[in-house]
């Protein structure tokens, strides 16, 4: 059906119609015969032949029908039904809690600190990661959907997750305004949203908060490393910490520049 550009519904009423159909046509084969262009009834058997009238005839020919349209039935509602659901990812609605972390967007006045919106959605990814039964799609797969403005339950589909967490920052001299927002995949709704204000010092603290917050209303368990995880870089230093955040994007783009940049 699809070389055809046919909708899948034209293959349902293809089979209804073969099934409903064949019981007619051997009825009219069997009480006529086709003889020179034309139809013509079938004579009466001879005296003392094998005769087939009323309700047995019509058992006869239900019997007929039904093994003659059991293989088709049986390949569309059965083998063809196990084949799709084969061929489909796994329900988002699983067990096991699963989130996609995206890009947080730039709300700076000069759009110039990408790289550390990036960096906070990259720092918060990490340690999700080391969360005991959270399944985290890679950096890669969410940040691909990166100033595309997809709708969050399509993009819950496509990577297979139940939950999306989505935010924005906005940075100016030493003060930063990072806001977080949890979205159900399923239906688009909020979980969790939070805002914070914060002195570039204590961006660490937010992260932690919201990868804590993540947690809770995922109903997830802390790991004991994940208290430390992703914490070997940091420095008391909010201008250490930036340069870190820009260093890292620069190391990302694979050109001689950056490379010497980061």
């Amino acid at each position: 059906m699809h070389g055809l550009h046919w909708p899948e519904s034209v293959l349902s009423y293809v089979v209804a119609g073969l099934a409903l159909g064949f019981p007619v046509v051997v009825s009219v084969a069997w009480i006529f015969d086709v003889r020179q262009g034309g139809m013509e009834r079938t004579p009466p058997a001879p005296v003392g032949a094998l005769r087939l009238q009323g309700a047995r005839l019509a058992l006869v020919l239900i019997g007929i029908g039904v093994v003659a349209a059991a293989p088709g039935s049986i390949w569309y509602f059965v083998v063809r039904g196990i084949a799709r659901s084969a061929g489909q990812p796994a329900a988002t609605s699983n067990r096991e809690p699963s989130i996609a972390v995206l890009p947080f967007a730039d709300m700076s006045p000069g759009k110039d600190q990408e790289y550390f919106s990036d960096g906070i959605a990259e720092e918060i990814l990490d340690a999700l990661t080391h969360v005991e039964g959270l399944r985290v799609a890679g950096r890669t797969s969410s940040f691909s959907f990166k100033g595309k403005g997809e709708d969050l339950r399509s993009i819950g589909e496509k990577l297979n997750v139940a939950h999306v967490l989505e935010g924005s920052i906005r940075k100016e001299g030493n003060r930063v305004r990072i806001t977080a927002q949890l979205v159900g995949a399923a239906d688009g709704f909020h979980r969790w949203s939070k805002t914070f204000d914060r002195e570039l010092t204590g961006v660490f603290a937010v992260e932690d908060e919201i990868a804590r917050s993540v947690v809770d209303a995922l109903k997830a368990k802390l790991l004991p490393r994940q208290a430390s995880a992703g914490k070997e870089h940091r420095t008391e230093s909010s201008e250490v910490y930036t340069q870190y955040l820009l260093g890292r994007q620069f190391s990302r783009r694979f050109s001689p520049d950056a490379n010497r940049r980061a």
